[in-house]
């Protein structure tokens, strides 16, 4: 069965969200390094040197500004 490998979480107050899913779920949310784009990476549990995630069940993905008012979070599966 084909997994979920990625999300995408769009955010009205980028900081805000930064804050509320780093203290609720304890994810570890970094700059992505885009310029001109407020996009950070979100690792939700350990990493190998690849930045893939090291056990089953995590799944990393990216916190963004909300680019219009109907944006939602976005799931990329493996298929």
């Amino acid at each position: 069965m084909n997994k979920v490998v990625h999300f995408e979480i769009p955010a009205d107050d980028f900081d805000r969200a930064k804050k509320f899913y780093q203290d609720v779920f304890g994810w570890d949310i970094v700059p992505s390094g885009m310029p001109n784009m407020k996009y950070d990476i979100v690792r939700t549990g350990p990493v190998d040197e690849n930045m893939m995630p090291k056990e089953s069940g995590f799944i990393n993905g990216g916190l963004m500004m909300r680019n219009s008012p109907n944006e939602g979070p976005v799931l990329v599966i493996d298929v």
